[in-house]
């Protein structure tokens, strides 16, 4: 029994395997985990980009409402989708809703949504402004609403 415990001819050829087939699977593991990393990472690359986008287009909106008389002066670029139902998809108390037909731009496609409100209110100068941006390659989406005065605040 005590020559078995002073063995000093090292390892036998099948705790080397063993040793390498635990730290096969470990590694293994980790690349999984490396690989969806990778993925979620590009993923929300995508949606920044999409969200800068949208950014992008809500501000040059902004701009055009400081000198925009009605709705249709916003929509700049884009082209009234005229058999589209006129129903209303925000939680305000708009008037009308303007859809206009998608608008690709590099590498996005926009879809923009203007609603007004009833003349008898106090927002009879504001347009409400949906606008939904698509990376166009990826589906990665991103979605801006805003109101704003016809004309700039006054």
């Amino acid at each position: 029994m005590i020559k078995y415990l002073k063995n000093n001819q090292g390892m036998t050829l099948i705790e080397v395997v063993a040793a390498l087939l635990i730290i096969g699977i470990v590694l293994i593991s980790f690349f999984g985990l490396l690989v969806q990393s990778n993925k979620t990472t590009h993923k929300s690359n995508d949606i920044m980009d999409a969200t800068y986008a949208a950014q992008v287009k809500m501000e040059e909106i902004y701009n055009a409402s400081g000198g925009a008389v009605t709705y249709e002066d916003l929509a700049g670029g884009y082209e009234l989708d005229e058999e589209n139902a006129k129903t209303s998809s925000s939680s305000l108390p708009t008037n009308q809703m303007y859809k206009y037909l998608p608008h690709e731009e590099d590498r996005f496609t926009y879809y923009l949504i203007l609603e007004t409100f009833p003349a008898d209110t106090a927002y009879k100068n504001a347009v409400y402004v949906h606008l939904e941006v698509i990376e166009n390659s990826t589906n990665s989406k991103a979605t801006m609403e805003n109101v704003y005065i016809l004309g700039g605040a006054k």
